[in-house]
């Protein structure tokens, strides 16, 4: 014990020897810290009502089906917001017009943006009908996003009887603006509805691949996606 005590002793006066000798020396007696690897923040994801929006039980249905599919995002609702007049034709919001509005008005800290509204949308769509392409200026749909982007909007107006099938039209945008395409799969909810809202009606789930590639892009990886959408068309 007394070698002992000598040792702390002796150890002691050269530390304080060397503060007083050399006091630009910065000496810490801390502990190294043990880096803690922290997990990502998740992702935040904005739902905003349009105009009226829609009932609280559509917007319960479409948060429950997105934080299931998608465990890593935040999913909150913002206020209703008012679409301006410009998006309206007179007939219709325009979707396209309503996407540019939403550009406008994301705040920077969310990762995307949903909108949905229990109005009318539509857009210019081209269709194959009897083996031609026939042009509808104002197309109403249910849904509409950039693909990628950082907004959508989805409209219950045409399918207001079914909540479990608005739930599924959100998802399908949200997953648009991941970089996700329509696909093939037999009842995925990316497949095309080519002008009718049948396929999605039927649709039971999202198939695993197009799930991956929606993941790829939650995570960022652009690159990786590319290569994978041209590898699983």
């Amino acid at each position: 014990m007394k070698k002992i005590s000598l040792f702390i002793m002796i150890a002691a006066a050269i530390i304080s020897a060397s503060i007083v000798l050399y006091p630009h020396l910065n000496v810490s007696f801390d502990f190294p810290h043990t880096v803690v690897n922290k997990k990502e923040l998740p992702k935040k994801v904005l739902i905003i009502p349009l105009n009226k929006g829609v009932k609280k039980h559509y917007l319960d249905s479409v948060v429950s089906y997105l934080t299931h599919h998608f465990p890593d995002i935040e999913v909150s609702i913002a206020d209703p917001v008012k679409i301006p007049k410009s998006c309206h034709n007179g007939r219709r919001y325009r979707a396209d017009s309503v996407l540019n509005f939403l550009d406008k008005i994301k705040p920077d800290s969310v990762y995307r943006v949903i909108a949905v509204t229990s109005d009318d949308i539509s857009i210019t769509r081209k269709l194959e009908e009897n083996g031609k392409i026939v042009t509808y200026p104002d197309r109403g749909i249910i849904g509409y996003g950039r693909k990628p982007g950082s907004v959508c909007v989805a409209s219950n107006y045409r399918i207001s009887k079914n909540i479990y099938s608005f739930a599924k039209v959100v998802t399908h945008e949200f997953m648009h603006t991941l970089g996700v395409s329509h696909c093939t799969h037999d009842k995925c909810i990316m497949q095309d509805g080519k002008g009718s809202g049948k396929p999605l009606r039927e649709s039971t789930h999202i198939h695993e691949i197009c799930l991956k590639k929606a993941n790829i892009g939650l995570s960022g990886n652009s690159k990786k996606l590319l290569v994978l959408n041209m590898k699983l068309k």
